[in-house]
């Protein structure tokens, strides 16, 4: 008798139904939106280097590119490191979730810091910092446009809507040398 009340349990498993609104919104569907609003270069070290561009551009009603271009005045440059800050607007610019300092050198030779690296696969079509040092060139980022920052980088990364800013700081031999800011509005 026991048997048969265990083999009954067995053949009828519990369900536990979970209900899925018919217009709810799957992960694969949030879709962000960026824009950028403003970009800084400078140089901290004038004998080091020299920003020959450093602009926005409209690429159509809804997205822009941005064009750098820094010339090098000291080559080869071959010990490069930068530290990259996301920051978010707040009552002003303050940290948020990646403050990282790395050898750059080190990194194009091994690609293994992923967060770091999601940085660098949304503008590595767009530049010439493809390969690893010495770098005995102008530094360029080409066209780099807001599509490759929705289409690598804020699939992986969900960020709310709100005013962000990339700061970069550039060494070589442990001294600051220049400065990258790029800010942007995620809506």
């Amino acid at each position: 008798m026991k048997a048969a009340v265990v083999a009954e349990a067995e053949e009828k498993p519990a369900q536990t139904a979970i209900p899925i609104p018919i217009n709810a919104p799957l992960a694969k569907d949030i879709f962000t939106h960026v824009s950028f609003t403003n970009l800084k270069c400078g140089s901290l070290d004038r004998r080091f280097t020299e920003f020959q561009r450093c602009y926005i551009k409209a690429f159509n009603r809804s997205h822009k590119y941005i064009d750098v271009h820094a010339r090098l005045l000291q080559i080869p440059v071959k010990d490069v490191s930068i530290n990259l800050k996301l920051m978010r607007y707040d009552h002003g610019y303050k940290p948020f979730f990646i403050n990282v300092t790395f050898d750059a050198c080190k990194f194009l030779k091994n690609q293994k810091h992923s967060i770091v690296k999601l940085f660098y696969n949304a503008f590595k079509d767009s530049s010439n910092l493809n390969h690893t040092c010495p770098y005995d060139h102008d530094l360029k980022l080409d066209h780099f446009w807001t599509g490759n920052i929705e289409a690598d980088f804020t699939k992986y990364i969900p960020l709310i809507n709100g005013d962000y800013s990339v700061d970069t700081l550039w060494y070589s031999n442990n001294i600051a040398r220049s400065f990258v800011n790029i800010y942007l509005r995620l809506s």
